[in-house]
């Protein structure tokens, strides 16, 4: 993967339990759901029509692998922009009524590579936890990464380091190159995967728990 210029910006995490509910590890359709992204998308898109620097990628949770410590969410919402855009964000999603999210995170981004926002396809948001600190989990996270995109093709990466600990240290934002099912199956059936992934985040006590999610709409700053 080719390296890229860090995002200079504040990032802002949300992730809301509205309506989740799964088959096997596919989160089932909701009209509840449905509900709720039409009303949060007008307002992302008023919001990053009268900022600056403010992008905003609402997201729809598809597939739970069965590992326990993800996060319960089945609506995501990852934004960057100055500290001011992220505060009125927070304000405006808060003054809008909606229900009250099961996660919040702020972060920075310290690595990225490739234009995560400009790849088209299934989204990754893999959560790692660890015994570790945020920087020496980061740079066993580099190590992993170039194994995914050598192997499996992934051209794109970018890493959020929370400001906050717990429960997760770190969060990869990535988008895939094929189907979901075919990536799980790509990585889980090389002996190289077991080498390289669970093996070099378990010597630092981190543990990876993926979800992915398809986008619903992506409002990206110029």
């Amino acid at each position: 993967m080719e390296p890229a210029s860090p995002l200079q910006t504040t990032l802002l995490y949300i992730g809301w339990s509205i309506d989740l509910h799964l088959r096997g590890p596919f989160v089932r359709h909701s009209m509840v759901r449905r509900d709720f992204l039409g009303q949060v998308q007008p307002l992302v898109s008023k919001l990053v029509g009268t900022a600056e620097n403010l992008s905003i990628r609402l997201m729809e949770t598809t597939f739970v692998p069965p590992l326990k410590g993800h996060p319960d969410v089945d609506v995501v919402l990852l934004a960057d922009g100055d500290e001011a855009e992220i505060h009125e964000l927070e304000s405006a999603l808060s003054e809008a009524g909606l229900p009250h999210p099961a996660l919040t995170r702020t972060a920075e981004n310290p690595v990225r590579f490739g234009d995560t926002d400009r790849t088209e396809g299934p989204v990754l948001l893999n959560h790692f936890t660890s015994a570790s600190n945020r920087e020496r989990t980061t740079e066993v996270w580099k190590s992993v990464s170039q194994w995914y995109g050598s192997v499996l093709g992934v051209t794109n990466s970018t890493l959020l380091s929370f400001h906050d600990d717990s429960p997760y240290v770190v969060m990869n934002y990535a988008v895939i190159p094929t189907s979901v099912v075919r990536f799980m199956l790509d990585q889980l059936l090389r002996p190289s995967f077991y080498r390289t992934v669970p093996k070099g985040l378990s010597r630092i006590g981190a543990r990876s728990l993926p979800i992915f999610a398809r986008r619903i709409c992506s409002e990206i700053a110029s």
